[in-house]
């Protein structure tokens, strides 16, 4: 099965950089005051952890199941996101820590380091990748940032899963694998519930789902940066 590195960066993205948002009430908001919220917040909260279900969709139409836990540190700028699945990637897991990105292969016990900003940062973790990344590799807390360029329009407000909530739409500006992104944002807590990346075609390219949150927990940074300690290190900065 081939993966798409580009996409698959761009979803890596989007659940790095939307962990970093807490709670506060609001009601009837702009697209704009909800962005201003979760910037605001993003800022203030300390750590953040979830459960990351759903699914991916190949080029061929295969789903591709996804499961990851997902840790966040913001002073630390110190993500940590292990898979449970897809099956080819169960153990295996990719520490962001600063500049730094480290893809460790449970199969081999190996780890890779590569600046953040390297096109292949995350070429260890999907070896089958051939094509090459535009942009670069960056996890931030400030979740406008991933937005910035996007426009953002509300397209209604009503029950989840996860309580009240707010559906956003993204549009992006540039030509790229994704069209826009529909985020349901949970009312009164300004968590997203769920994320549905489209592409063009209008066909679904990945539908994510947040779970099992924890927020401002006392995240141990030491932990999140743990590495099997006989891993064999290649450091490719």
């Amino acid at each position: 099965m081939k993966f798409n590195l580009n996409t698959l960066s761009k979803i890596a993205l989007a659940l790095f950089m939307l962990f970093a948002l807490a709670t506060v009430a609001a009601q009837n908001l702009s697209a704009e005051e909800i962005l201003d919220k979760l910037e605001e917040k993003a800022q203030n909260t300390q750590d953040i952890s979830a459960l990351v279900t759903g699914s991916l969709y190949d080029s061929d139409g295969t789903e591709i199941n996804l499961e990851v836990d997902t840790q966040f540190i913001a002073e630390e700028r110190l993500t940590r996101a292990e898979f449970f699945q897809p099956d080819a990637l169960a153990d295996n897991f990719v520490i962001v820590d600063g500049n730094a990105v480290y893809n460790y292969l449970y199969v081999t016990n190996q780890v890779t380091i590569l600046n953040a900003d390297d096109p292949d940062a995350l070429g260890s973790l999907f070896p089958e990748v051939q094509e090459e990344v535009e942009g670069n590799f960056n996890a931030t807390p400030d979740v406008s940032r991933f937005f910035n360029g996007w426009e953002a329009s509300v397209e209604g407000y009503g029950e989840s899963p996860a309580g009240p909530a707010y559906t956003l739409r993204f549009d992006g500006v540039n030509e790229g694998p994704v069209d826009h992104v529909n985020a349901v944002i949970i009312d009164g807590e300004w968590l997203p519930h769920s994320l549905e990346f489209v592409q063009s075609d209008g066909s679904t390219l990945a539908n994510l789902t947040f779970e099992d949150y924890n927020v401002d927990s006392g995240l141990d940074p030491e932990e999140l940066r743990f590495i099997p300690p006989d891993a064999e290190v290649f450091d490719d900065r």
